[in-house]
């Protein structure tokens, strides 16, 4: 296997209503922002390499530090919204990606859209539903 193309479909529950959320790049832009309204869903497309170490995502929205490979979902002002008080950033680790995906595989796990303050949730968030392809 070379280069797998696919979909990272995380979804927000429970985002604080009224708070601007939106994808981030691996340059810090906010892509595709949108305004809860109840629970959302982000699309990222990466792809996957394999190597001697297992598989390795990458693309325009992967990013990487000491603990592994990761995306991020920015709210607030970090999301392009300039007229709220927030500015908060989820970050979400790719490690548990399941082995066994083909080109074309979307797939999606849940995580918190609120923190425990009430406002967007940010910093490192553990998955509600670990990934697993997509039904729809």
């Amino acid at each position: 296997m070379a280069r797998i193309d696919l979909t990272l479909r995380i979804i927000l529950a429970d985002p604080p209503p009224g708070v601007v959320f939106s994808k981030q790049d691996a340059k810090n832009h906010p892509v595709d922002p949108v305004r809860s309204e109840g629970d959302l869903s982000f699309d990222i497309p990466i792809t996957l390499t394999s190597t001697p170490q297992g598989l390795r995502p990458g693309g325009g929205f992967v990013r990487t530090d000491g603990r592994g490979r990761f995306v991020y979902i920015a709210s607030g002002r970090a999301a392009g919204d300039c007229q709220t008080e927030w500015q908060r950033r989820i970050k979400i680790y790719l490690h548990d990606l399941p082995a066994d995906l083909v080109a074309g595989d979307v797939v999606e796990a849940t995580i918190a859209g609120r923190a425990k303050d009430g406002g967007p949730a940010c910093a490192t968030v553990p998955l509600l539903k670990t990934w697993a392809r997509a039904t729809s």
